[in-house]
């Protein structure tokens, strides 16, 4: 069973009059808009026309801010028939004068010959053939109003959408019909009619099986314009060059509004208080709707989908409406004397056998109706849900949201054609994205922070087995040189002067012997002894050994421990020395003058320690060095006090970060997690130490079995 969209793509694949470009298309939707038999598709790639619902009213062309809608008619042929000097007559729509710019009628005339025509003529004939069937059918006994078969656009919309209607279109021919099954009379068998003509429709009127016989091609105004500028014709430059054929009269004010009504004459007043005319695409379908209700009870309707003809499509003339009835109304005027209307009734008489009926029949293009459960799903899918999500802006070319949900289940549209939806849409696929954008982000400094622990501790490594080879090596000579160094101080006189030499060697030694204590400290890596700490009190004891000392009396030491911070599962007496190194370096870095102030906190299970002081701060190029072995900025520094430190953190599963700034300090920020019960920082205690006893070949560590260590 075919769906719905299969149904109108089908529909799509027929020729159509009205094409679309869509190189040129820029999806504004404006023709959806202008468009009143729901005749163009909106695709996800293309917008195409639904031809057997295309009433060639040529709204979407002439609107089309892009000139993305073009139009196909009979003008190639045309000016191949031309080319082999076929006998062919041109007739004019009577709305002809409104297109002339500073050129005469004549001069109009002159030119059409002059590009190849053999004989021009007045369409208003064909009014004035017709005019007579109007009179005799509205002077009847009706049973329902009459809508005037004037306009093609108004006959194929109600055979399409008001079929309902059908019987209430008068059943007379166009007068375009009239004027082709006129000159067809006058010029016999081998002759071409070509009318050219201010709309599109004519050309489905002449399409029509009814009416096909009366007219052979249709063109433009504005394929004439084309024409003369291809034959290097100036109409407003040329001679002038009478109108062939059957005279006129009232029939040329046929192309302005009411004017059919006027063409039956001024004398027929039965219609007087009966006549309802109506004009403009919204005014003429709001009128024919309410006559199909029964809410018109007017006798006659005149009806015509532009402002009068003069306003038709391709009537191309920077001239406003009003303006171009003036000029149509003129130029009647000027013809109507009483010679043409003595010739007029000539006209009547040799003409008076030319077939003017017609039939209308239903060409019904009803889309299916959709259920309330689509409408809703389709509206819920653009969340324009009622009451309070529907926008009705219009952007979409439909004038609720309602419309546009009906039309998306009918098949002619597709949901995503919503601007509100879209920006919606894409403000959520933006968030998204930004989401993702910070998420890798935060990967990606996460990775380059693994891998510089990964490198920095495969350093340590590398050191620590350096290290521990070193300073064994180092500690037995030491020891003999220091031993050797007391025995001749012992020995030497206290006035003697190599006294002072032997002295500088002992505290050399002693010095060394430091530095030594501090490599098998890095190297050994003390096992923790965990247990229930306190980190405020950790920090008073920390504090207590230091306070006395002269290069603290100077500092002014602040304290802010934070409130319920709770016990941590960590080896008290390796943190003490964290602390203890850390603001030892930050006395130094102030030179015995200045503020140290110590803050912790507690947040989201991590215990955070803030030391800062307000010395000089730190070089940036020093930030990345600092927890290096052996890089010092002091003369008497070994360089390894804060890389134990960080060994120390590292190992509690904490995390040592530096804020500095230039000419006003630095804060170390020691984080640690809290582990109440210890299971989690002893087995990753385990899994480090495992790790590192595996790369620096140590056993055992944290013990001292040899007495020289």
């Amino acid at each position: 069973m075919n769906t719905v969209r299969d149904l109108m793509t089908q529909e799509c694949r027929g020729d159509s009059r009205v094409e679309v470009n869509n190189r040129k298309c820029r999806r504004c939707f404006y023709c959806v808009q202008l468009c009143p038999a729901k005749a163009i598709k909106l695709e996800k790639e293309s917008i195409r026309i639904i031809p057997d619902r295309c009433i060639l009213c040529g709204n979407c062309i002439t609107g089309c801010p892009h000139r993305a809608m073009t139009y196909q008619s009979d003008a190639n042929v045309v000016r191949d028939l031309i080319k082999e000097n076929e006998n062919v007559v041109a007739c004019i729509d009577p709305a002809f004068p409104a297109v002339l710019d500073n050129v005469t009628p004549w001069g109009f005339s002159y030119a059409l010959k002059a590009l190849g025509f053999k004989e021009v003529w007045e369409g208003a004939v064909g009014t004035e053939l017709i005019s007579g069937a109007y009179r005799k059918l509205l002077a009847s006994d009706l049973e329902k109003p009459v809508i005037s078969s004037f306009c093609p656009v108004i006959v194929s919309y109600i055979e399409k959408y008001l079929p309902q209607l059908i019987d209430n279109l008068a059943p007379i021919v166009s007068p375009m019909v009239a004027a082709g099954r006129a000159i067809k009379k006058a010029k016999g068998a081998g002759w071409r009619v070509v009318y050219i003509a201010p709309c599109l429709a004519r050309i489905g009127e002449m399409d029509h099986e009814e009416t096909s016989d009366a007219i052979d091609h249709v063109i433009t105004f504005r394929d004439i314009r084309f024409m003369f500028a291809e034959a290097g014709i100036n109409p407003r430059h040329v001679d002038e060059a009478p109108f062939d054929g059957a005279a006129s009269a009232l029939g040329r004010i046929v192309p302005v509004i009411g004017g059919l009504n006027r063409s039956l004459g001024h004398s027929f007043d039965v219609l007087v208080g009966e006549v309802s005319v109506a004009y403009g695409r919204r005014r003429v379908i709001a009128a024919l709707n309410q006559l199909a209700k029964g809410s018109i009870q007017a006798k006659f309707l005149d009806l015509v989908f532009c402002d009068g003809c003069v306003d038709g499509p391709f009537v191309e003339r920077e001239l406003s409406v009003v303006g171009r009835r003036q000029i149509v109304s003129r130029y009647a005027k000027s013809q109507f004397n009483p010679l043409s209307a003595s010739m007029l009734q000539k006209t009547l008489r040799d003409f008076a056998d030319i077939d003017i009926r017609r039939t209308h029949q239903p060409g019904v293009q009803k889309l299916p109706d959709p259920t309330e459960e689509q409408i809703r799903a389709v509206l819920k899918k653009i969340n324009k849900l009622p009451p309070h999500n529907n926008l009705d802006c219009r952007s979409c070319g439909y004038n609720t949201c309602r419309e546009k949900a009906v039309a998306v289940v009918q098949g002619i549209s597709e949901a995503e054609y919503c601007l509100p939806y879209l920006l919606e849409d894409s403000k959520r696929i933006y968030q998204q994205l930004e989401k993702s954008h910070k998420e890798l982000q935060q990967s990606h400094q996460e990775l380059e922070q693994a891998q510089f622990q990964l490198i920095r501790t495969e350093k340590l490594a590398a050191l620590g087995q350096l290290a521990a080879g070193v300073a064994h090596e180092i500690n037995n000579p030491l020891g003999t040189i220091t031993i050797y160094a007391h025995i001749l101080a012992r020995s030497l006189e206290a006035d003697d002067p190599r006294k002072e030499d032997i002295d500088l060697i002992i505290t050399e030694a002693d010095r060394t012997k430091a530095i030594v204590q501090g490599l098998l400290s890095f190297a050994r890596e003390t096992k923790l002894k965990p247990g229930e700490t306190n980190i405020n009190d950790l920090i008073e004891e920390t504090l207590s050994l230091l306070v006395n000392q002269v290069l603290f009396q100077n500092i002014k030491i602040k304290k802010t421990p934070g409130d319920d911070i709770p016990m941590l599962f960590a080896d008290a007496t390796q943190l003490k020395q964290v602390f203890l190194n850390i603001m030892l370096n930050a006395a130094q870095a102030m030179e015995g003058k200045g503020s140290l102030t110590i803050t912790t906190a507690h947040d989201a299970g991590v215990i955070s320690v803030k030391i800062r002081d307000t010395g000089p701060g730190i070089p940036p190029e020093n930030i990345g060095k600092l927890f290096n072995p052996f890089f010092t900025t002091k003369e008497k520094g070994t360089g390894l006090g804060l890389a134990i430190s960080y060994g120390i953190v590292e190992r509690h599963s904490g995390q040592i970060d530096v804020e500095t700034e230039l000419g006003k300090g630095s804060t170390f920020i020691i984080t640690l997690p809290v582990n109440v019960d210890g299971t989690g920082i002893l087995s990753q205690a385990k899994g480090l130490a495992a790790n590192q006893n595996i790369n620096t070949g140590r056993r055992n560590h944290g013990t001292k079995k040899n007495s020289n260590h």
